[in-house]
């Protein structure tokens, strides 16, 4: 019979329902505690990565700071490069900005026989630059490039030497402690000896090229960014340029990565200036090749001065420099020196002058650097005296020197007294003259003295016009006439010396110049006969200074220059006008040429000359006739063709009925030009005779 046995109380367990109660619960808690490891495990992770970039970031810093310090200069694209040395392990050039390189600090440094922060360290000087390399201290060092740059996302630093770098037979006195890299994938592909003996330092990964910021400074506290340093739209020439007065440049990393599936980012900015801010005129002086031509600028000045210039060229040891006006032959201005600018200073207004430019070292010469500057027509004058530019449609004050030798003013100027303004050496009298002009509706008078100064002795200064004043300067051949009827110079006859002499000359462009101070004569008849061949063709009346007053003196075919009841005190001679024998036709730039008459104008009548106009070789319009009758004293007298007009509206003075009177070239949209008569116009009869000024386009 068998024995039936009862469970034992100590030997209870969980039912099946229990367990499946217990076994969710059990789950859950492993898998919260397995969430807290992995949590702990990838904050662990995350937080060394994060110490680790914070150490890379920092270290790229320390680096950078550490090479700017001992560098010469910044540049815009490394001025040296070794085999596989580029950008893509080619020839492919570093650019500071732009470029296959993007964003890139490249440090100009000079090499050094060891660590440079050894005390025993010094610098590796070029071979016989001068000297040889017994005593090669006072030699050009030998420079190599640092770069930093991004590649794939990570921020490299190389050094780049050029190929000879270690050629102590012909190029460096002592073999470089620095040694050129390459990237480290190139490096890891090669298998027998290269260039490159060491990779480049790889600093930072995750940084992208938009996270790589360099800025230069001109100085250690300046503020204002060097902007032309970095601008894409400057040339590399230009940016060098830029990059020679920067001392200081700001660096901002920003690292981004992924660790533990979080994302890590750091970021630091540096700020560093070179130790020695002179440093930058150290060049790169290894083996030399051909250097790139000149950019060459020009620039004009008071009055006729050209002045080229040109940056410096990397690798240039001298510049020749070369220059033509006007389509001549070229003019040697220096040859192989080391200047960087030259003045032209024999031209004139409007004058073309071409330059061109070579930079030599001893592998060659550049190609031309060329530049080209037409000398502007007009010089303005610098005020003096409480005087102003009057205001458009009249011209600014301005003088030029025509290509016949001429000076001639324009201009209308108020609210000063006095001196007016002052004419540059080659631009003045020999002696005083004195001149009748417009001013404030009436006559004026302008004296111009040997000293440059332009003096308004009578007149208002409401306004004053310069207008149509011309006169030869000093160095002009004047002859003296014979004096008539108890007529003499005003000097020094009358105890005061500094007033020119009557005189008569031709100028450049074949036309009379009459000039000088007289006195004492009779108020009618010949003052002065002028030889044949500068007399004009027909009776001709010049508006004239007699005693403060206006006046006039006229000149007949026969030479004689007529005092018109003036000249108790003094009389003037100012005038210019072209000799008999200039042919009437339709070519007005060598014949007189008919100028039509409108609103009752007309011609005076025989023994006078018929209303006409021309135009001289140095672009000076003159006009010449008597008229009478116009429909009123302000009534259009005629228009002139384009090519025959001022620029703006020309205030001049004239002759009418023995007096003065105001008479006006203004300018048309068309570009002709009226022929308009003012204040003190007559009907009686009105002189075109003498009327002068530049034609402009």
């Amino acid at each position: 019979m068998m024995k039936r046995f009862r469970k034992r109380p100590d030997q209870a367990g969980f039912t099946l329902i229990e367990m499946l109660v217990i076994a969710p619960i059990v789950i859950l808690a492993i898998g919260a505690f397995l969430t807290v490891i992995i949590s702990m495990t990838g904050e662990v992770l995350a937080s060394r990565a994060s110490n680790t970039l914070t150490y890379n970031v920092q270290d790229a810093l320390n680096r950078i700071e550490q090479d700017v310090k001992m560098s010469s200069s910044f540049l815009a694209t490394n001025n040296v490069l070794g085999t596989n040395q580029g950008y893509n392990d080619d020839a492919t050039n570093f650019t500071n900005v732009g470029g296959a390189s993007g964003t890139s600090l490249i440090l100009n440094a000079i090499a050094t026989t060891s660590n440079p922060v050894s005390a025993s360290s010094s610098y590796v000087y070029l071979v016989d630059k001068p000297n040889n390399c017994s005593a090669p201290q006072g030699n050009v060092p030998f420079t190599y490039n640092i770069v930093y740059f991004i590649k794939n996302n990570t921020l490299y630093r190389r050094t780049i030497m050029p190929t000879n770098y270690n050629d102590t037979t012909n190029n460096v006195c002592d073999p470089p402690w620095q040694q050129p890299s390459c990237s480290p994938a190139f490096m890891d592909s090669q298998s027998g000896s290269v260039f490159c003996k060491t990779k480049d330092v790889q600093l930072v990964d995750g940084v992208s090229p938009a996270n790589f910021s360099v800025q230069y400074y001109n100085g250690e506290a300046t503020t204002a960014v060097n902007t032309p340093a970095s601008s894409t739209s400057a040339s590399n020439s230009d940016r060098n340029t830029a990059l020679q007065s920067a001392t200081t440049v700001a660096v901002s990393i920003t690292a981004q990565q992924t660790a533990a599936g979080r994302a890590v980012e750091r970021a630091a900015i540096l700020r560093v200036s070179r130790l020695d801010a002179n440093a930058s005129g150290i060049a790169v002086m290894t083996s030399d090749t051909v250097p790139s031509a000149p950019q060459v600028s020009s620039s004009t000045s008071e009055p006729t001065n050209v002045t080229f210039s040109w940056p410096k060229v990397n690798t240039a040891s001298g510049y020749t420099f070369e220059y033509k006006i006007n389509g001549g032959g070229w003019s040697t201005g220096f040859s192989n020196q080391p200047t960087q600018t030259f003045t032209v200073t024999n031209a004139t207004h409007q004058d073309v002058v071409q330059a061109r430019v070579t930079a030599i070292n001893s592998a060659g010469n550049s190609g031309y650097g060329t530049s080209s500057v037409t000398v502007p027509l007009w010089t303005p004058f610098n005020l003096q005296n409480g005087w102003l530019d009057y205001a458009p449609p009249y011209a600014s004050a301005a003088y030029t020197k025509t290509s016949a030798g001429m000076i001639l003013l324009k201009g209308l100027v108020r609210s000063g007294s006095g001196v007016i303004a002052t004419l540059p050496p080659g631009y003045r009298p020999a002696m005083a003259l004195i001149f009748e002009n417009s001013s404030t509706s009436a006559g004026g008078r302008l004296d111009v003295y040997p000293d440059g100064t332009i003096y308004m002795s009578v007149g208002s200064n409401a306004w004053f016009s310069l207008d149509g004043i011309a006169f030869m300067p000093a160095g002009t051949t004047f002859t003296t006439p014979p004096f008539y009827n108890g007529w003499v110079n005003y000097s020094p006859s009358s105890g005061d010396s500094r007033w020119q002499g009557a005189g008569y000359a031709l100028d450049g462009a074949g036309r009379v110049q009459l000039t000088g101070l007289m006195r004492n004569g009779a108020t009618s008849g010949s003052m002065v006969i002028l030889p044949t061949g500068y007399r004009p063709d027909a009776y001709i009346h010049i508006l004239n200074d007699n005693g403060n007053s206006p006046g006039h003196i006229s000149v007949d075919s026969s030479g004689n220059v007529l005092a018109k009841g003036y000249g108790a005190v003094y009389s003037s001679l100012q005038g210019m006008f072209y000799p008999a024998g200039r042919a009437t036709g339709t070519d007005c730039t060598t014949q007189w040429c008919a100028l039509p008459m409108v609103n009752g104008w007309t011609y005076y009548g025989p023994s006078y000359s018929t209303p006409q106009y021309t135009k001289g070789t140095d672009g000076v319009v003159l006009l010449k006739g008597l008229i009478k009758g116009g429909s009123s004293t302000t009534a259009l007298i005629a228009t002139l063709p384009a090519g025959y007009c001022p620029a703006e509206r020309a205030l001049l003075a004239t002759a009418s009925n023995a007096a003065w009177a105001r008479l006006d070239i203004v300018r048309q949209p068309d570009r002709s030009c009226q022929v308009l008569p003012m204040e003190g116009t007559s009907t009686t009869w009105l002189a075109l005779d003498d009327i002068r000024y530049m034609a402009e386009p």
